[in-house]
């Protein structure tokens, strides 16, 4: 088995190499640009009320915003990182209970709805991963994987 494929296939199919959050550039430049408006006080910029600064009234929900993508970051590969963002879902955890390395082993997947989390992004995505897991192997199903977002 190529190990390499294994550590980038998640549980659930989807292969971390294509996810937005594994090792991306913006959760870095995000945590920059946050550590330096808190440098220079921007907060307190943001919060006077002057003609100069009506563009600024969301400022906290910008921040709030910021703070996600700087938090949204995969160092690890989901398989070792112990999840998406270190983060272990129900679907590793199924698997884990099982003992299967991933859901491709598993009799249920068309009728699984632990990856109703994951629709809104990544559409029938995963599922249909795993179909392909199971018709190539996970030694070369890699080349046939779906794209990872909706809206690519």
């Amino acid at each position: 088995m190529n190990q390499e494929n294994l550590i980038f296939t998640a549980h659930c199919g989807i292969y971390c190499g294509d996810c937005i959050h594994y090792k991306n550039k913006h959760s870095k430049l995000a945590s920059d640009l946050k550590r330096e408006l808190e440098r220079v006080g921007f907060d307190k910029y943001a919060d006077i009320k002057s003609p100069f600064g009506e563009d600024l009234r969301y400022y906290k929900e910008f921040i709030s915003v910021l703070n996600s993508l700087a938090n949204h970051y995969c160092n690890d590969p989901c398989r070792t990182g112990n999840g998406c963002s270190s983060t272990t879902c129900k679907i590793i955890k199924c698997c884990q209970s099982k003992k299967i390395i991933g859901c491709w082993e598993c009799r249920q997947i068309d009728s699984c709805e632990k990856f109703e989390f994951l629709e809104p992004r990544c559409g029938n995505m995963p599922k249909n991963n795993l179909k392909k897991i199971k018709k190539f192997g996970l030694d070369n199903w890699i080349e046939y994987r779906d794209q990872f977002y909706i809206w690519l």
